[in-house]
Formats: structure tokens, sequence, C-alpha cells
């Protein structure tokens, strides 16, 4: 789980050095705010989808900063969803 803002898709990507194929990455808090750079993400999403790693966004952090997620590789999810992914995946690194 990724909650920090982030200052440069270098901090971002430094992330999936810990990451394993079938591994899932939640954005929440103010980590969401790095749906606003396309650029940066598109690259970030196209490394997890080449890596098999799913990416979620918490929908209500989302809403709160006012982004509207427009990729279809970044499923948003809502409390429920995160507690499913908590409970999918046995070991958890927040970041």
């Amino acid at each position: 789980m990724i909650n920090r803002s982030w200052h440069d898709s270098v901090w971002l990507f430094e992330q999936l050095a810990f990451a394993l194929s079938g591994d899932a990455i939640l954005l929440s808090e103010d980590a969401v705010l790095a749906l606003q750079s396309p650029i940066n993400l598109g690259s970030f999403t196209a490394k997890c989808d080449a890596m098999k790693i799913a990416i979620y966004a918490l929908e209500d952090d989302c809403l709160l900063r006012g982004i509207d997620s427009q990729y279809d590789s970044i499923k948003m999810i809502d409390y429920s969803g995160y507690v499913k992914l908590v409970v999918q995946h046995t070991k958890q690194v927040a970041w």
C-alpha cells in the first residue's frame, strides 16, 4: 500500500523493486495524486502490467481529492474491497 504523496516518478517506480508477480499495489490517501500525472502513471502501469502486478486506488480518497480515474489498468475499490485485498494478500507493506 502506497499512501504518501510522490514528488517524482522515480519514487513511484522504486516501490516496484519490492513487488513480485501476483502482488497488488493500492494507492491511498495522498498517493492517489499520482493519478493526475498521465505520462508518468502510464509508464508505471505498463511496468506493473509487465510484472503482472494489479493496481488499485481507494475510491473515497480519490473522491475526497477530486480525482477521477480514467485508467482501465487501475481498479477503483471501496473499503470492503480494501479488506478483501488484505485477506487475499497475507503480507502487506505500507509506504
